[in-house]
């Protein structure tokens, strides 16, 4: 056993202990010998959860588990990961809890709780503290989608998700028709007995489970994304009228200038646009252009309505589920070639060295004069010949000052890669791309966080100008500093590839070091991920905290309101803003508004890239079983107590070695080193090492890639 089962059995043994128990009690319960490395560790965890106060240890050398104090409880919502479940609360002291499956009574994954815990201190080496659930007080609304099983007596729906860990009853009469083998969406209806299995009704039947396109359909209803418009809404934007071809008074008239779009090949909304300029004192003046969507969508009408409650677009393998309806995204707001557009453009004078000498925001008329791929753009800044040549040569030559200019301002140069599918008309997956960021990506994202920082800049700017006491209503993009815990922990492990680090907490620019010094090492890939699963989330906030990823003061989200709200409501702000400051009335409604909107906006983008995955998680399980049986070379991706996750080369697809099927020696967890090891051969299964695998089992339902150890020998 390693470590945390002998915490957990220790806990439940304590737990139900009519009085407290010697030593070789509880190693006879735990069925620990006294002559085995196993009592040496059940010690230790003894004088440890003693000096945690989790347990008692009496002066007749009796242990006990310490009770909290009666009508002590914490509230929490309890997600289910790994086979335990996670209760988050919102008190600093407890922040998670840990709770094992036996102890979640009747709580499912997203459920609010109450938590009677074991120990009432915090452990002083950070160990998370443990607990039970004693209540539920609020049941998660969120669908179920599963597959229909009948097993001869009853029917029951074995949900997609491993979050949901238990199998739901479905009454005869509650199945809406579906039959065994249907992939359906449905509803939770009760669950009052642990002993029991909960029970659930049909709301939707998806179609016959196994076929892509109806296993894509269920990421839809699981993640509850909306198929189609509601019907006011799109006859809202059936009413909007195209683009003038002349401008109004208030805008500039701009459609004699050579602006540009860079975007991906397969894009249908252009929201983005570049134009560059030279200037006599050999400084940069560069436009970005971009959609200017609020003109069309107002404040509280249906359309801001439902981009509201999407937050987001969300790009899944097989589809896109749009925050506009398409007469807008794709039509009237898109910045397609040679049509007129009216657009939001930032203007910014740069110095030859990347510093920011003046800037102006105003509202455009444009025509875009070629619309490029990013290949078709790196096509012609590595030849430098072609179509507008001298602008994209000019452009990728400033985008190289001002990279090099933030990453010496903190900025950190993270390598990272997208993965992207290909797929046939009835959405089997025939090619997998890795994609990598090149010259005309790096270029347009320069441009974009240029025109994002400067926008957010303005905003002070504009406090002052105004003289108000407080900062105007704005939402910010904002990235906080890593989590020490994690950080330290990763830079322990990245010590052991030879690069001494004395520090547990680094500055950005120490970080942006260590990427510089592993960049060409075989070891920079692991690196990366280490230091990238340390970094906070980005999130979005009325409150300005800065960038820390980026190395920015100010940052805002201001470049692509046609798929993300918080841009579009920037876009109004910075409107509203340009003659004056908003009355007292105004500014409090605003300071409530943007407050919850960047709450509403941080948890769309977190659903949607919680949808994102399981979509690409789908895929590669459709390849994978073109491949059951065959090996492939990978990665080790993740160390847990219960196996390696491994990155096969190949499709990029990520596979589970369970640790019961390595069965050539006993194998210990070292969370902190990220590693497995042999107990007797001292074999060591680390994060980042290679090796042999072969594919045994895939799970469609389940989205799973079963895996079997074949050698450390990585063939060619």
């Amino acid at each position: 056993m390693n470590r945390e089962k002998i915490v957990d059995r220790l806990l439940e043994l304590l737990k139900d202990a009519k009085s407290p128990l010697k030593l070789n009690e509880i190693s006879l319960a735990l069925q620990v010998r006294s002559d085995t490395p196993e009592y040496d560790l059940l010690k230790d965890i003894l004088a440890d959860l003693s000096e945690q106060n989790v347990i008692e240890k009496s002066s007749r050398r009796r242990y006990s588990l310490k009770k909290i104090e009666t009508g002590t409880h914490i509230k929490g919502v309890v997600y289910f990961e790994h086979d335990k479940g996670i209760v988050h609360t919102e008190q600093p002291e407890f922040p998670k809890i840990i709770v094992r499956r036996e102890y979640l009574g009747t709580a499912l994954h997203g459920d609010t709780v109450l938590v009677q815990l074991f120990a009432i201190k915090k452990s002083k080496k950070n160990k998370k503290p443990r607990g039970e659930v004693i209540d539920v007080l609020i049941r998660n609304k969120e669908h179920i989608t599963g597959t229909i099983e009948f097993d001869g007596y009853f029917y029951f729906l074995i949900p997609d998700e491993e979050t949901f860990y238990v199998d739901f009853l479905i009454p005869k009469s509650a199945l809406l028709g579906a039959k065994e083998g249907d992939k359906v969406s449905a509803k939770f209806v009760q669950w009052d007995d642990p002993s029991k299995s909960p029970q659930a009704e049909v709301i939707e039947l998806i179609g016959r489970a196994g076929i892509p396109a109806v296993e894509y359909d269920s990421i839809l209803r699981e993640f509850d994304l909306p198929e189609e418009f509601p019907k006011n809404v799109e006859q809202a934007a059936q009413k909007i009228e195209m683009p003038s071809e002349e401008p109004s008074e208030n805008r500039l008239d701009l459609r004699d200038e050579l602006i540009i779009t860079i975007d991906p090949k397969d894009a249908k909304d252009f929201d983005d646009a570049l134009s560059l300029k030279v200037l006599d004192n050999g400084n940069y003046y560069l436009g970005v252009h971009i959609a200017d969507v609020s003109h069309y969508v107002r404040e509280n009408d249906p359309i801001d309505i439902e981009a509201r409650l999407r937050g987001n677009s969300v790009y899944l393998v097989d589809r896109v589920i749009p925050m506009l309806p398409e007469a807008l995204s794709n039509e009237i707001c898109s910045l397609k070639p040679n049509e007129p557009r009216n657009s939001y453009s930032v203007f910014m004078e740069f110095t030859n060295r990347g510093t920011l000498k003046d800037y102006k925001i105003t509202e455009t008329l444009i025509i875009s004069k070629r619309r490029y791929s990013y290949e078709d753009a790196l096509d012609i800044i590595q030849k430098g010949e072609g179509d507008y040549a001298e602008l994209l040569l000019t452009l990728d030559k400033l985008a190289g000052i001002l990279r090099k200019k933030r990453y010496k301002s903190g900025g950190i140069e993270f390598d990272t890669s997208e993965i992207k599918f290909v797929l046939d008309e009835n959405k089997y997956p025939v090619e997998v791309l890795q994609k990598r960021s090149t010259r005309s990506t790096s270029l347009v994202e320069e441009c974009m966080l240029a025109a994002n920082q400067t926008v957010a800049k303005h905003i002070e700017k504009l406090t002052k100008k105004y003289r108000q006491t407080k900062p105007l209503p704005f939402m910010y993009r904002i990235h906080d500093k890593p989590d020490q815990e994690k950080l330290s922990e990763g830079l322990s492990f990245i010590s052991s590839f030879g690069l001494k680090i004395q520090k547990k907490s680094l500055t950005s620019f120490e970080i942006n070091d260590i990427l510089t010094y592993f960049k060409d090492k075989p070891e920079s890939t692991i690196v990366n991920q280490i230091l990238i699963r340390s970094m906070a989330k980005a999130v979005y906030s009325k409150e300005n905290i800065g960038h820390y990823g980026l190395g920015f003061e100010h940052y805002s989200h201001f470049t692509s309101p046609i798929r993300r709200y918080p841009d579009l409501v920037i876009h109004r702000l910075l409107k509203e803003y340009a003659d004056k400051a908003p009355d007292k009335n105004r500014r409090d409604y605003l300071n409530l508004f943007v407050k919850d909107a960047a709450s509403s906006s941080s948890n769309t983008e977190r659903l949607a890239m919680e949808a994102e995955r399981a979509s690409v998680k789908l895929t590669h399980s459709v390849m994978a079983q073109n491949y059951v049986g065959q090996e492939f070379n990978g990665t080790i991706s993740g160390v847990t107590n219960f196996g390696l996750f491994v990155i096969m080369d190949k499709f990029y697809g990520e596979g589970l070695l369970h640790i019961r099927d390595l069965t050539d020696d006993y194998y210990i967890f070292d969370e902190a080193k990220y590693r497995l090891t042999g107990r007797r051969k001292k074999k060591v299964f680390s994060f980042g090492k290679r090796l042999r695998v072969k594919i045994i089992k895939v799970n469609l339902d389940k989205r799973n890639i079963d895996l079997a150890y074949v050698s450390d020998e990585v063939f060619d």
